[in-house]
C-alpha cells in the first residue's frame, strides 16, 4: 500500500517522527539485519559475499544486463537498511534487469568514517572481480548518499579504471555538520531530521576525522570528472541547501555531468517510502541507469 506525502507528513508530525529518528541514530537499536531477512524473502537468485563479518548481497534479474548498481542505504550512518530500501532494489532488477548489490556496510558507532569508507571500497572492488564485465553505478540515499559520493571521490582521485559510470543520490547527506544556515531556517518544515541529533550522529561518525574532511563530508571534495549524477530532492528538508552548494560545485566543475530534480515541499528521503508520489522518481532512477 503507498499512502500520500501529506499524510505521512501529518503523522510524522504527531508522533515527533524526527526526534524518534535522530534519537536512534545517535545511540542505535539492537542490529537485527533486517536488509539480509528481507531479500531472502525475494524470487530473484541472490548472490552472498561474505568480507569478514559483513554482508554482500547481489540480486539477479531474471534477464541479467551488465548493468550492475552497487546501493548504499541511508540511515544517518548508523540505522540499518529498511524493508523500503528491499523494494526500491527489487524494483531495480525486475523492471530495468538492473543487478543490485546491496553492502551491509559498518555503521557508528561502533565503527567511524576510516572503517566504512575503506570496507566499502573493499566490497566495490570485490563486485568488480567477480563481475569483471559488468559496469558499474552507485546509487546512495541520505547517509548512502554521502558515502556514494565519497566512494566516487575516492576512485576517481586514485585513478581506478573501472570507475562508476553514473550516480543517483537522493537527498544525500553530505555535510555531516550541516553547516549551512540555510538549514535552520528549514528545521521547522522537515518532519524526518532533527538538526542537532544528526549533527552528534554526524561526530558520531566522523570520529577522528574532521567534520569537513572529505573523506567524510563529501561536499567539501572536489566534483570534477565523476561522470553522469542524478540528485533527487525535497525542498522541505534540512539537507536541501547542500544539493544546492552541490549544483553550485558541480556547474564550477570540469567533466561531471548534473542533473538535478528538486520536488517542492517534499520530505526527506521521500523517494524511499511507500508514497503515492515516489515510484515516478524510483523510476527515473532506473532510467537513468539503463541510459
Amino acid at each position: 500500500m503507498r499512502y500520500s506525502a501529506n499524510f505521512v507528513k501529518q503523522v510524522f508530525k504527531i508522533v515527533n517522527m524526527k526526534k524518534l529518528v535522530g534519537k536512534a541514530m545517535v545511540s542505535p537499536p539492537k542490529r537485527r539485519n533486517i536488509t539480509k531477512k528481507q531479500l531472502e524473502r525475494t524470487d530473484l537468485e541472490i548472490v552472498y559475499q561474505t568480507m569478514g563479518d559483513r554482508e554482500l548481497l547481489t540480486l539477479l534479474p531474471e534477464k541479467p544486463t551488465q548493468k550492475h548498481v552497487f546501493y548504499l542505504h541511508g540511515g544517518g550512518y548508523s540505522l540499518e537498511a529498511s524493508p523500503f530500501h528491499k523494494d526500491i532494489q527489487e524494483r531495480f532488477a525486475k523492471k530495468f534487469n538492473l543487478k543490485v548489490s546491496y553492502f551491509d556496510y559498518p555503521l557508528a558507532p561502533e565503527n567511524t568514517a576510516k572503517e566504512t569508507i575503506e570496507t566499502t571500497e573493499e566490497a566495490f572492488e570485490r563486485l568488480q572481480a567477480l563481475y569483471c564485465d559488468d559496469v558499474f553505478y552507485l546509487f546512495g540515499d541520505s547517509a548512502g548518499g554521502g558515502l556514494a559520493m565519497a566512494l566516487a571521490q575516492r576512485l576517481r582521485d586514485k585513478e581506478v579504471k573501472r570507475r562508476p559510470r553514473r550516480m543517483a543520490l537522493v537527498s544525500p547527506w553530505l555535510d555531516v555538520a550541516i553547516s549551512d544556515p540555510r538549514s535552520e531556517e528549514l528545521q521547522a518544515e522537515d518532519v524526518l531530521l532533527e538538526k542537532e541529533l544528526l549533527a552528534e550522529a554526524g561526530k558520531n561518525y566522523a570520529g577522528e576525522w574532521a567534520l569537513d574532511d572529505p573523506r567524510v563530508s563529501p561536499i567539501y571534495g572536489s566534483f570534477d570528472f565523476l561522470g553522469y549524477l542524478l540528485v533527487i530532492a525535497g525542498t522541505a528538508e534540512i539537507l536541501y541547501p547542500d544539493v544546492l552548494r552541490l549544483q553550485q560545485k558541480v556547474q564550477q566543475s570540469t567533466g561531471t555531468n548534473l542533473q538535478a530534480t528538486i520536488v517542492p515541499d517534499m520530505m526527506h528521503d521521500f523517494v524511499v517510502y511507500p508514497l503515492r508520489e515516489s515510484l515516478q522518481y524510483i523510476d527515473q532512477i532506473g532510467h537513468f541507469f539503463q541510459a
